[in-house]
């Protein structure tokens, strides 16, 4: 009848969790997992368009050839980024909040400004990746809800996310259960997650948006560079730190050069010990 109307892709998957946790992946192919929906919504970002509510149900993955690939679905509040198109489009009534609670950034959690732009789905990306990592999210739904809305918006914007190894710890005994998902214990689990993996997460978590990833794809770069064992830029400048990341990404030259210095060092010492007989033998002469 001359209606406009809209052909999609029809996505037969599951959430993303949901698929990890089904699979047993492990820290590693989770993160691996993790990084083609940030190249999705870097793409969006790209076309002037912010997704506004990233959760694991509008992350879905499916099986092409064997490999799982993740889609990113349900743009149904995304907001463009384009003046002009923002002027045509139907604006958020005010007062009325947008996005799923416990990945909502805090920028939607103020009803009064509206100022949302692009580091909100980098907020809710690393809720997502929180949440990938130990089975849990920041905030969960009890927590959130249960001193009513004001309560939940107030947590949303002021509270700071537990670190990830102190969220395994609250978890209790289904920690066992989280561990065991990824193929591990929850001792190594925790160590997987502290470090690196904890700084990315809480940089993407930053309540002032200022603090977090300039974009998506410096969040990408950032757990690329710990899959790479280099060092990341969400990690506290320390020397020893990035001599640890060098001779972890280095290790076989390392090790050769350590067996040449000692080799060296026992040479050394091996002249100096026969100089000191050679010495004593002189003076007994």
């Amino acid at each position: 009848k001359g209606r406009p109307y809209f052909v999609m892709e029809y996505i037969d998957g599951v959430p993303i969790t949901q698929y990890c946790d089904a699979h047993r992946l492990n820290t590693r192919e989770r993160l691996e997992l993790f990084l083609p929906v940030c190249q999705a919504l870097q793409h969006a970002h790209s076309k002037g368009v912010i997704h506004r509510d990233i959760k694991p149900s509008n992350v879905m993955v499916i099986e092409q050839d064997g490999h799982a690939v993740p889609k990113v679905i349900d743009f149904g509040i995304a907001k463009a980024t384009d003046q002009r198109a923002v002027e045509n489009a139907a604006f958020t009534k005010l007062g009325q909040s947008i996005g799923t609670p416990e990945y909502m950034s805090p920028e939607q959690a103020d009803l009064v400004s509206n100022d949302i732009d692009t580091s909100s789905d980098v907020y809710s990306l690393g809720v997502l990746l929180y949440e990938l990592l130990v089975g849990a999210v920041p905030f969960d739904s009890a927590t959130l809800r249960k001193g009513g809305m004001a309560e939940l918006l107030r947590i949303i914007r002021e509270d700071e996310a537990p670190a990830l190894p102190s969220k395994l710890t609250g978890l209790g005994k289904t920690v066992t259960g989280v561990a065991e998902r990824r193929r591990t214990d929850p001792g190594s689990l925790k160590r997987q997650v502290a470090g690196d993996l904890n700084w990315i997460v809480m940089k993407a978590l930053e309540k002032e948006r200022q603090r977090r990833y300039l974009s998506v794809a410096d969040l990408a770069a950032d757990v690329n560079r710990h899959l790479e064992d280099k060092p990341v830029l969400a990690s506290p400048p320390s020397a020893v730190y990035r001599a640890r990341k060098f001779v972890r990404r280095n290790r076989a030259a390392v090790l050769a050069g350590a067996a040449v210095m000692v080799a060296l060092i026992a040479g050394v010492i091996g002249i100096a010990w026969e100089a000191r007989i050679a010495r004593q033998e002189r003076a007994v002469a």
